[in-house]
């Protein structure tokens, strides 16, 4: 009788402890499901905070292949927010000459070069009529730069900016560096001064910062 009750006992505990585990699991594939629209888990999805600019200044953003999926990745909010905007996954070691044949005439890069023009300083006639930005950390930026002599040859357009960048989740080599995102909606900012709907991309920018802010010391404290 003791033996049986004993087997029971413990069977019990298996059931109770199995039911926590598949709780657990549950939880643990609910956080990890991502949106697939901004590859982010759905728990930090930023969809909805993301509201259309209809830009006229084209963007081509060369994307390094580690960020595609950043958890703190900043161009899918351009790609989401703006209505031209273009993402290129551009790797140093690969042959990027489509990429390069994509790029329309009259096209600029962003970038901050001794030889690059501070687009304050542009008259409106010399204003580029594209865009292109480089995504990655710096060093992976500059990689890039440096293996694709074809970027050389693009007009070099600069920013200056007046305030740190709010990407506190996210370590800057500068103070005056700035995210992909902040340094995209700055320059349109200059090149489109009446179109509305930037504030609100940095609007959607903050919100992302915020909740995985928010998120990462739970993370920490599990």
């Amino acid at each position: 009788m003791v033996a049986v009750a004993a087997a029971v006992a413990t069977g019990g505990d298996n059931i109770d402890g199995r039911a926590s585990a598949d709780r657990r699991s549950a939880d643990a594939a609910t956080a990890r499901a991502s949106c697939y629209r901004c590859f982010k888990p759905r728990v930090a999805c930023i969809c909805s905070a993301i509201r259309r600019v209809d830009n006229r200044t084209g963007i081509t953003i060369l994307q390094h292949p580690r960020e595609r999926f950043h958890a703190l990745g900043t161009v899918r909010i351009a790609r989401l927010g703006l209505t031209r905007a273009r993402v290129e996954w551009c790797a140093p070691w690969e042959d990027a000459a489509a990429i390069r044949d994509r790029i329309p005439a009259g096209a600029a890069l962003l970038y901050p070069s001794p030889a690059a023009r501070a687009l304050t300083t542009l008259p409106a006639s010399e204003h580029p009529r594209h865009l292109v930005a480089i995504d990655g950390t710096w060093f992976l930026a500059k990689k890039i730069y440096d293996a694709h002599s074809w970027l050389h040859r693009l007009p070099h357009v600069s920013l200056t900016p007046t305030r740190p960048s709010a990407y506190r989740i996210r370590r800057e080599p500068q103070p005056h560096c700035l995210a992909t995102l902040e340094a995209i909606v700055d320059a349109l900012r200059i090149l489109e001064p009446d179109t509305p709907g930037f504030d609100g991309l940095l609007a959607a920018f903050d919100t992302m910062v915020d909740r995985q802010a928010a998120f990462v010391p739970l993370r920490a404290a599990v």
